[in-house]
């Protein structure tokens, strides 16, 4: 959602006379910028959507205009609704640089996905074509549904050291469709218990970052480092109960004036009782993401590939810039490796044994600070994977 922002920014670059057939926004005060676009495309597992975006967002001030983050605050309301039948609803209030010295997250939203992938657990599970068929178009795809509220708030310590503390509320459902699946099979043999039945899933988290990036959108020198560990504990509230440490690092390295080296590692263990909803999950400050497969963790599998409570994760990129108008637009060509698995619950070791490694390449074209679009093409276990990007994968 946080790229919701750089993606009207473009669109908004791109409309020209367009944009004109469209009424302004009032906007919050002088010093905001108000935004608003209908949303209407195809994706293949989802069919045609639309919808709208709107927000407000508190731009940089001339003095601080390359500051990290790519603005002071944004307020952003996101809705779509897919013939599959997947929709969704989200508010998000985002403030990086509104106050000094600290940083504000809340994120509101009820979504469901009609399509949601689903290949089964564990590192062995695996994905035959021959399985999606006229008979059984559904075999790797579920019903989920989530309703969630997520807080997070950041103090600067020291110099670029923050600790971060937050809340994450969402009750969600994984439920079949109809015709046999993956999913249906996995609860029939009880791997996967709950299924059709909503479950409460509500924890806390603190952990320290270490940012030194020199731009957030897309970095080019720096590091972040990141720990958070969350509790989830049903005798207080929800119904499981469990604990989550995530601990990455990802490092950034200029080798010329156009060419980045870029690498990230990422390991996450949960112990207790978490439910299968839980693991889709892979924690960070400011915003989660899914995982392992998927635009933001590894390039070359397809989405939630790979589930499971323990989760390894490296990626290696090499990017080289063919053309940069400083702070108007830039387009970088990227080649890339990434690498991963997972493993049962208390069960993670830093190993090369059963790594999922798949690599490939991609465009990306930046206009503005936080205007992000861009495509990769990876090949790994399960083949030719194609994933749209509305930012870096980190």
């Amino acid at each position: 959602m946080k790229n919701g922002v750089g993606l009207a920014c473009l669109l908004i670059a791109c409309a020209g006379p367009v944009q004109a057939q469209f009424p302004p926004m009032p906007a919050l005060g002088r010093d905001w910028m108000a935004i608003a676009y209908p949303k209407l495309f195809y994706a293949g597992r989802e069919g045609m959507t639309f919808g709208f975006f709107t927000g407000q967002v508190l731009p940089h001030t001339f003095d601080d205009f390359f500051a990290p983050p790519p603005y002071r605050a944004a307020l952003l309301l996101d809705g779509q609704l897919s013939t599959s039948g997947s929709k969704h609803l989200r508010l998000d209030a985002r403030l990086p640089r509104a106050v000094d010295g600290w940083r504000f997250v809340l994120s509101l939203a009820g979504l469901r996905s009609a399509r949601e992938p689903y290949f089964g657990l564990g590192n062995a599970s695996i994905y035959d074509r021959a399985n999606e068929t006229d008979a059984q178009p559904h075999f790797y795809r579920s019903d989920r549904v989530r309703l969630f509220a997520r807080g997070e708030v950041q103090r600067r310590l020291v110099g670029p050291l923050r600790v971060v503390a937050g809340f994450h509320a969402e009750r969600w459902k994984l439920d079949t469709l109809p015709g046999p699946s993956q999913l249906a099979r996995d609860a029939l043999t009880g791997a996967v218990t709950g299924v059709g039945r909503y479950a409460s899933d509500v924890s806390t988290r603190i952990g320290l970052v270490l940012d030194t990036r020199n731009d957030e959108p897309a970095p080019t020198r720096g590091v972040l480092l990141q720990a958070i560990y969350g509790v989830a504990d049903s005798s207080v509230l929800g119904d499981l109960s469990y604990t989550r440490l995530t601990i990455s690092a990802a490092g950034f390295l200029p080798v010329t004036e156009r060419l980045t080296l870029a690498a990230r590692v990422l390991g996450q263990s949960i112990g207790g009782s978490p439910g299968v909803g839980t693991l889709y999950l892979i924690e960070a400050s400011d915003e989660p993401f899914r995982g392992i497969g998927g635009d933001r963790s590894h390039r070359a599998l397809r989405t939630n590939r790979l589930l499971g409570a323990d989760k390894l994760l490296a990626n290696f990129d090499v990017r080289y810039t063919v053309f940069e108008q400083p702070t108007a637009a830039r387009v970088t060509l990227l080649a890339f490796l990434d690498a991963g698995r997972v493993f049962p619950g208390d069960d993670f070791q830093v190993t090369t044994d059963g790594l999922h490694v798949g690599g490939g390449g991609g465009f990306f074209l930046q206009v503005l600070r936080n205007a992000i679009l861009g495509t990769t093409i990876g090949t790994g276990p399960d083949g030719v994977v194609v994933k749209l990007h509305t930012e870096w994968s980190y």
